[in-house]
């Protein structure tokens, strides 16, 4: 195991060579300087591992690439670096995009805040908002959140529970938080890495939002999420055509409740009723939904939810 007293900044890469460096470049010209990046390369074939080993020979103080064999995921890559990294605090990276020069300073000062008034003990989460762009960085929107329709507010454990409002790039957490995270060996029933994060902090802990866009989040066609309007026509018609991908990430989410709730035994009850979820009546979903305060950002997605949860 690493360790560091300073913050780790977790990059998980993958043939992104286009961005990479332009990315290192914007955490090298970050204000706030108490940090290390670590890099785990999950296999590319083009020339990310030789933009890395450049980066590391140029700051070997503040930049290691991590050896081992890929993991077959960002889920899984960046997990595996949160085991072989302690540090008093977490971050994740994405290759692809850009942080704003504040981004970690004002990360790390929210942090500080939650933690006098819960303590380091407790698990917790700091996330902000980000900047949607295309591939040449030009605005696409101001506000992800508004771009998408996202609630950045829906941070109790059942909103998270049925939907994700906090984007892994924007993250930070603390030590206890990350303790947790890495306690299964089998993450098949953890959907992503910052959703589990996220879960973790509201049910244990704390889950804090920062009103700021310290993100520019490039859109591009490599993108393995990507970011997309939801009141777009062609989101909504692609939405209904594909009813068998509602219907599969609302079991997803059912399966990462249960396990959360197989994981940690002290969870709230919440989460293995929704596990079970699945083999009660529409009835008896609908009304769990209605008691429990379950619901989404946006009516869209609520009425997906109504129809086919």
């Amino acid at each position: 195991m690493l360790k560091t007293d300073k913050i780790a900044i977790l990059l998980a890469s993958y043939n992104g060579e286009t961005y990479i460096a332009e990315q290192i470049e914007s955490l090298l010209a970050q204000t706030e300087t108490g940090w290390e990046l670590f890099v785990h390369d999950d296999g590319s074939t083009d020339r990310t591992p030789e933009i890395l080993r450049r980066f590391e020979a140029r700051e070997p103080d503040r930049i290691h690439v991590l050896d081992g064999l890929p993991c077959g995921s960002a889920k899984d890559n960046f997990l595996r670096m949160m085991r072989d990294v302690r540090a008093p605090y977490v971050m994740f990276c994405d290759q692809d995009d850009v942080w704003l020069p504040e981004k970690v300073e004002l990360t790390l000062g929210e942090m500080k805040r939650i933690e006098a008034k819960h303590g380091v003990e407790k698990p917790l989460l700091v996330f902000t908002d980000l900047r949607v762009t295309d591939e040449r960085l030009q605005p696409i929107a101001e506000r992800l959140s508004a771009y998408q329709k996202l609630n950045p507010g829906h941070i109790k454990p059942q909103e998270l529970m049925i939907q994700n409002v906090v984007t892994g790039c924007t993250v930070m957490i603390n030590r206890a938080l990350a303790a947790l995270a890495i306690r299964p060996e089998n993450t098949a029933g953890i959907i992503m890495h910052d959703w589990w994060c996220a879960l973790i902090g509201a049910s244990f802990g704390a889950v804090s939002y920062v009103d700021r866009a310290l993100v520019l989040y490039r859109q591009h066609g490599g993108n393995s999420v990507g970011a997309k309007k939801l009141n777009s026509p062609r989101y909504l018609t692609a939405r209904i055509k594909r009813q068998a991908d509602i219907k599969n990430s609302l079991l997803a989410t059912r399966r990462q409740a249960a396990f959360l709730a197989e994981t940690f035994p002290a969870a709230d009850a919440i989460f293995r009723e929704y596990g079970q979820l699945g083999g009660k009546r529409k009835s008896e979903r609908l009304r769990f939904y209605a008691k429990n305060g379950i619901r989404k950002s946006g009516w869209q997605r609520n009425l997906g939810l109504l129809v086919w949860g």
